[in-house]
């Protein structure tokens, strides 16, 4: 048996099951710790089940404890010796690589990790867009805005704020030089562009981009972010931030025309090589 544990926001979630189907695809047996969720605070704890209908198979206390080196009383020990977990516990090595190693034998693992590359995907893309479907689009709002979007050269915009501010990792990146720069570049390169924010701050975003006549997306809150990514997702071309949340929102618009304007960097102090996240179609700014 193979276990995957799942943590952090939606764009995370979604590249962690990518990677856990890329496993059940390879060798079957797989099931998710979602244990991580009970105490989670941030965003909108596990949203993969509630938003497309995905029930993971759930690891038990047991399995658990038996994967894990955590518990370090001989009973669980002698046990890890026994079962051949003692050493199933692996940590991915380092972020937005691609580990093809994995995927040559089946083993006992227990993987922690983001698994941020698209080579992850690849392996199961066709199976993730038939079983990602979003729900219908609801509210009167989200309705207008899905017909304007799609009578218009739409390009999404999408800024990421509040946990972002002051970052030392992901803080910094996009600031507003990038989505000016993104901008002018979509306005010489799309034909009468109309921009869409998407924003967990609207109103900075309103008095910051006020001059492109854009639209302000700011009432999809909570329970209803992710239809923001939705909405994304129907517009014609995107400025994303260093955000999974936004990566997805551009993969999600399957035209083989889009543009995609990305930050050149993903997080700060690091010389990771981010070809399998930011991908040589996007245009780096």
């Amino acid at each position: 048996m193979t276990i995957v544990k799942f943590l952090g926001g939606l764009g995370n979630q979604l590249f962690q099951y990518a990677f856990y189907l890329a496993l059940e695809k390879a060798f079957g047996n797989v099931k998710a710790d979602l244990t991580g969720y009970e105490k989670y605070t941030l965003h909108q704890g596990f949203e993969l089940e509630r938003i497309f209908g995905i029930k993971l198979r759930q690891v038990t206390s047991f399995e658990r404890k038996l994967y894990l080196p955590e518990d370090r009383r001989w009973l669980w020990r002698k046990l890890r010796q026994i079962c051949g977990t003692k050493y199933s516990y692996v940590e991915e090595k380092q972020l937005f690589r691609y580990d093809g190693s994995i995927f040559s034998r089946p083993a006992k693992r227990y993987f922690w990790g983001y698994w941020q590359h698209i080579d992850y995907i690849r392996r199961v893309e066709d199976e993730l867009r038939n079983v990602l479907a979003f729900p219908p689009i609801a509210g009167r709002r989200n309705e207008e805005l899905l017909a304007w979007i799609e009578d218009r050269n739409t390009v999404s915009v999408h800024v990421r704020r509040g946990d972002y501010i002051g970052d030392p990792l992901l803080g910094g990146i996009c600031d507003v030089a990038y989505y000016k720069r993104a901008i002018e570049y979509m306005k010489c390169t799309v034909d009468d562009p109309s921009f869409v924010f998407f924003s967990n701050d609207a109103s900075w975003c309103k008095k910051t981009f006020s001059q492109y006549g854009a639209m302000f997306v700011d009432w999809n809150d909570a329970y209803d972010s992710f239809r923001d990514m939705q909405l994304m997702a129907h517009c014609k071309h995107h400025i994303i931030a260093n955000s999974s949340f936004s990566w997805w929102g551009a993969w999600f618009n399957t035209s083989p025309s889009k543009i995609i304007v990305s930050p050149s960097k993903w997080i700060n102090g690091s010389s990771a090589q981010l070809d399998g996240l930011i991908l040589p179609s996007f245009v780096r700014l």
